[in-house]
């Protein structure tokens, strides 16, 4: 798990956040992300909390940050370098994920166990900015 937590740091800090970008505010706990398309773009819903996406790269982007329950996440200005970047963080994420599942038995310790990863991870992000200023 800490490979895959390592990745995730990596990719955030070296391909993000050196570069231009902007900050978007998220709900700030775990939660399950939806993505919904309306006539303006994509919204992403999280909880009651909605955030507008012009595009669904930007959406499934903040979808990833929004389920590791961050309060809020850099995104780069230029779309190409998100959608490049998107399948690396999916698969990460995706890795982290899975190897919870394969670790725990029951719902309810994969649950406390998915809880416990993401708090790390957040942890590990939250390093990454703070290396930055």
């Amino acid at each position: 798990m800490k490979e895959q937590i390592e990745q995730l740091r990596r990719l955030y800090c070296d391909h993000v956040l050196p570069g231009r970008s902007r900050t978007v505010r998220l709900l700030g706990r775990k939660c399950s992300a939806r993505l919904m398309r309306t006539f303006l773009g994509y919204e992403l819903k999280m909880g009651r909390r909605r955030v507008t996406c012009p595009d669904i790269t930007t959406a499934r982007y903040l979808k990833i940050f929004a389920e590791l329950g961050l309060k809020e996440v850099e995104i780069p200005y230029d779309p190409t370098r998100t959608a490049a970047l998107l399948p690396k963080l999916q698969e990460a994420f995706l890795q982290l994920n899975r190897s919870v599942e394969q670790e725990t038995g029951s719902a309810k310790q994969r649950q406390l166990a998915q809880r416990r990863l993401y708090a790390r991870v957040r942890a590990a992000l939250g390093k990454c900015g703070r290396e930055r200023e």
